[in-house]
């Protein structure tokens, strides 16, 4: 049961929460048309980060408006894009001449939505670009990896760009490296069932599991998605990966730290480094234990740009 008025006032409620909790750090922007925040702090002269997306109970996306993140986040309703407009009005709010990079994940409703932003503000004047982030290794199986939906991976995506931004580079620049990770990022999905069985590449719009197979130890669900995500990453020959780990609704802190050590253990057995990890719940879609695995592919460019990141009550 969740403690909510109603999911109708939840995000706007909860937005006014995060703002109360640190009022010397953010701004909530003033709209009709939907949710969102932005901080004070914000540097001139540098390119803005926009998270968004559809709304869900972890700090996707409000609580991404961080430092080493984004300089702001619009969240949509609940599993519901954020329309146009809302995504306009904050370009607007906080641009400082120099564009704006929208990152969301790729999903019809978002892309739409964002290519709408990207038309009105161009009308303005404002320069602007979108990524659309598209990590999730089950979703459109058999298509262009362009085509697929994307999951937690995102994080290290809006690191990138931050930090790009923070040293100056111009739109085209952070939008460059943004795409970059996007290539030679990857996500999966594993739901472990009640029943003791591992649900594959399960979508969290009821899509089913690409695969189900009984649950052994946290050793073997390690390496059964990493085997899938390193077979994706082969044409990069990745000697390094920022690897990440988000936890589900239900699995404890410790146990997403036992999937870590099991994923850590894996990758180095097999002669590859890890640059950092983390363990959270950023994404929490499903009401289930288990956890979605990221990894991403990191050369000497990107690695200057994925160190930690702390947000209110996480840390990517």
């Amino acid at each position: 049961m969740w403690i909510f008025n109603s999911e109708e006032t939840a995000l706007g409620e909860a937005l006014e929460g995060m703002i109360s909790a640190e009022p010397e750090t953010y701004r909530r922007l003033d709209t009709k048309y939907g949710y969102g925040m932005f901080r004070r702090d914000l540097p001139p002269d540098r390119v803005r980060i926009i998270v968004d997306g559809g709304g869900g109970y972890g700090p996707m996306w409000a609580g991404f408006a961080r430092p080493g993140l984004a300089d702001a986040a619009v969240h949509g309703e609940f599993n519901s894009a954020p329309n146009a407009y809302v995504l306009y009005e904050m370009a607007k709010a906080v641009d400082a001449g120099k564009g704006v990079l929208f990152l969301c994940n790729h999903f019809m409703g978002d892309y739409l939505n964002n290519d709408m932003a990207l038309e009105l503000l161009e009308r303005e004047g404002i320069r602007a670009k979108a990524c659309y982030i598209s990590d999730d290794v089950c979703s459109c199986i058999g298509e262009e990896k362009e085509a697929r939906g994307g999951l937690h991976g995102i994080a290290q995506i809006a690191k990138l760009a931050w930090n790009c931004a923070a040293r100056g580079d111009s739109l085209d620049q952070v939008f460059r490296l943004a795409q970059k990770g996007n290539d030679r990022l990857r996500s999966i999905t594993m739901k472990v069932e009640d029943q003791g069985q591992i649900l594959v590449g399960p979508g969290f719009s009821g899509e089913p599991p690409k695969e189900t197979v009984p649950f052994e130890s946290a050793d073997q669900l390690a390496s059964l998605a990493l085997e899938k995500l390193l077979a994706e990453l082969e044409p990069y020959g990745p000697k390094e990966v920022f690897l990440c780990i988000n936890r589900l609704r239900r699995m404890c802190f410790t146990e997403g730290f036992v999937v870590l050590r099991a994923a850590v253990r894996y990758l180095r057995e097999r002669g590859i480094g890890v640059c950092g990890s983390s363990v959270g719940t950023y994404f929490d879609v499903f009401d289930s234990n288990g956890c979605m695995i990221s990894l991403l592919a990191a050369d000497e460019e990107m690695k200057a740009c994925l160190g930690s990141v702390s947000g209110y009550d996480f840390t990517v």
